[in-house]
């Protein structure tokens, strides 16, 4: 479905619906489209870093589209002799539409219709990625690399002693991502990261733990104690709290990660490994001396 842009011939009219499909093939391919309009100055800054580091990565199946959202007075010929002299040899079509309050949200729901935005899709790794905002080319490689190794490609320590993942459920979805649930015989949970403690929630008898670290959010969800408050800093594996018992009488925990954009991230069993000390018996909690 990929035109490269040399002249005004070659860049087709799309729909967002030929957006959307474009990015949606059951592959290990890693989609990056960006939109942008020859009028914006951010977008004319980060495109070329776009194009130098997906030829980068080209061996590791990335793609990159550039979706111009120029007036229809642009199409074709100043947006294809802008992308001629800007040297802008990748995929580049323009999008038929007026309604953006029909089209953003499909792309992403946060999406205000401001550009530059860019959206970074690997179906096989479940990695989606949407940013309203000028990226920076570190980040921008640090989320190719999220999108092809898998979202978490940390490997974890396992919550609880002994865990075992009980579900990964595909109908209990938050956003567009899944949530693990994890079960032990033993209530005690312990933090799979390093970080700071960002919110302490109690819902109904339960309380929510998150932990900052590096723009990603842990959210422990289902405890039912913990000594921890907003602020305090605690260490990987450290003890955070106590699991309560859900619906199934089940001693369980529910982790989600996110990232400071409020994308939920799949996290897989394949993302933990088993603790390996079983014989924890020190549950104390000390946020200056964290155990």
């Amino acid at each position: 479905m990929f035109v490269l842009a040399v002249n005004s011939q070659t860049i087709p009219k799309w729909k967002m619906n030929d957006v959307v499909k474009s990015y949606s093939g059951k592959n290990d391919t890693t989609y990056v489209v960006n939109f942008w309009a020859t009028f914006c100055k951010p977008c004319i800054e980060e495109i070329p870093d776009f194009i130098r580091i997906v030829e980068k990565y080209k061996k590791q199946k990335v793609k990159l589209l550039l979706v111009s959202l120029d007036l229809p007075s642009f199409y074709p010929a100043k947006i294809a002799s802008f992308a001629k002299k800007n040297n802008y040899k990748t995929n580049i079509v323009w999008l038929n539409e007026t309604d953006a309050d029909i089209f953003c949200p499909m792309i992403d729901l946060k999406w205000s219709g401001a550009i530059p935005a860019t959206i970074i899709v690997n179906n096989k790794t479940g990695y989606k990625k949407f940013a309203e905002d000028q990226i920076s080319p570190t980040d921008f490689e640090k989320y190719l690399n999220e999108a092809i190794n898998g979202i978490a490609a940390d490997k974890y320590m396992a919550p609880m002693n002994d865990a075992e993942v009980i579900k990964y459920p595909k109908g209990e979805s938050i956003g567009e991502s899944e949530f693990l649930v994890f079960k032990s015989n033993d209530s005690s949970v312990y933090s799979i990261t390093a970080g700071k403690v960002k919110t302490i929630a109690r819902i109904e008898g339960m309380t929510v733990v998150m932990i900052e670290n590096e723009s990603f959010f842990y959210t422990y969800s289902n405890m039912g104690s913990t000594k921890l408050k907003t602020g305090d800093m605690v260490k990987a594996n450290q003890f955070i709290g106590y699991a309560t018992k859900n619906l199934d009488g089940e001693l369980a925990l529910d982790l989600y990660k996110n990232d400071s954009g409020g994308n939920y991230l799949t996290l897989t069993k394949d993302n933990f490994i088993n603790r390996s000390d079983k014989k924890l018996t020190d549950h104390s909690i000390d946020s200056n001396n964290p155990q």
